[in-house]
Formats: structure tokens, C-alpha cells, sequence
């Protein structure tokens, strides 16, 4: 796989895929690279070295932990170049530190997995627009996650077990409304097609 270095996107989705080529690092090219639905349980570190990645699709694997993802698997050329990156419905029950490392990162889905809490270092996802954590074990986050994720403007926490006045107390949440409130208004006045939920990031 490493001899087609011109690769743009690569769909290797709905296969039975338990790991990758460490030649994958060698897809100097690859834009997007979709893996979602196999059966993957842990990530070469060489991902780390695709520095024009833009999207990074791993929802329905095996990640299921901390050991699925080697230290510098998100670090490299990957951490200038990566910005969405979906790790749903993995039965996660870490995310793991590194995902912090991304640092254009703009869209982040770990929906539907079993995370009990959000490690610290998010915080310093500063360039991070969306943020999908519906449909986990959520209690609360971590405090300094809102005051540092500055570009942040929509959060969903559906399907949690969190309190919404839990979540208004945190620190930057008020900042965070504001972001929200523009781009919520910026979506009504583009005449944008389709409904605009108004719910605060899904919770009651």
C-alpha cells in the first residue's frame, strides 16, 4: 500500500480489518482515510507521519482503550495536518491523552462509547469547533476544559448522565454560550435548511 503515495482518500470502511500496514505512514498524499465499521484494536504509531490527513474516520472498531492508541500515534506531521476525527462507537472507556496533540483539530465525535470522565489536557484543543460526547457515562467535565477550548461553539452531551445547571457552573461556559449563540444566529440568517436544535448541548 505504501507504492500508491499519490492516494487522496482512501475508504477501507465495512471490511474485517484487525490492524494496518505500518506502510501506511508511506500515504504521503492521503486527505481522508476511512476505516470506519472493522474490527481494528490498536493504531500504528506511523499514522503519525501523514502530515496532509484532514479527516480521520475510526467509529465501529475495537479501540477500546488507552493501550488502542500508541503515545505518538496522533503526534508528527498528523498533528499540524488532522482536523476531524470520529472514535464513536467504540466501547471507549479512555480517550486516550493524545488526542490532545492534534492541534488544528475542529470536529471531534466520541459518541456512543463508555467514557466515565474527559481527560484535562482537552483544554488544550484550542483550534476545536464541535465537540460529540452524547451517549456516554459523563458526569461532569473537567474544569479547565471550556476556558481553553476557545473556538468551541457547539457540544452535545445527550444521553449522559450529567445535570445541565452542572454544566452552566463550569468555568468558560458563558463564553462558550456566546460562541454557540453566533453560530446559531449566523446558521438562521444563511437561511440554513433544516431544523436548528435549541436544546443547550442536548441536555434537559
Amino acid at each position: 500500500i505504501g507504492a500508491c503515495s499519490s492516494l487522496q482518500n482512501l475508504n477501507c470502511g465495512k471490511n474485517k480489518l484487525t490492524e494496518l500496514p505500518a506502510t501506511i505512514g508511506q500515504l504521503a498524499s492521503l486527505q481522508k482515510f476511512v476505516l470506519s465499521d472493522n474490527q481494528l484494536g490498536k493504531l500504528p504509531v506511523e499514522l503519525s507521519q501523514l502530515g496532509k490527513l484532514k479527516l480521520l474516520q475510526l467509529d465501529g472498531n475495537r479501540l477500546v482503550s488507552a493501550i488502542s492508541f500508541p503515545m505518538d500515534v496522533f503526534g508528527g506531521a498528523l498533528s499540524d495536518a488532522l482536523e476531524e476525527l470520529d472514535l464513536s462507537g467504540n466501547d471507549l472507556e479512555e480517550l486516550p491523552t493524545c488526542v490532545a496533540n492534534l492541534r488544528v483539530l475542529q470536529r471531534l465525535n466520541i459518541s456512543k462509547n463508555r467514557l466515565t470522565s474527559l481527560p484535562g489536557e482537552l483544554q488544550r484543543l484550542s483550534n476545536l469547533q464541535k465537540l460529540d460526547a452524547s451517549d456516554n457515562r459523563l458526569s461532569s467535565l473537567p474544569q479547565d476544559m471550556l476556558p481553553g477550548m476557545t473556538s468551541l461553539s457547539e457540544l452535545w452531551l445527550k444521553g449522559n448522565p450529567m445535570q445541565r445547571l452542572q454544566l452552566q457552573e463550569l468555568p468558560g461556559f458563558d463564553k462558550f454560550l456566546d460562541r454557540r449563540r453566533e453560530r446559531l444566529d449566523a446558521k438562521i440568517d444563511a437561511n440554513v435548511v433544516g431544523r436548528v436544535d435549541l436544546a443547550v448541548c442536548g441536555l434537559d
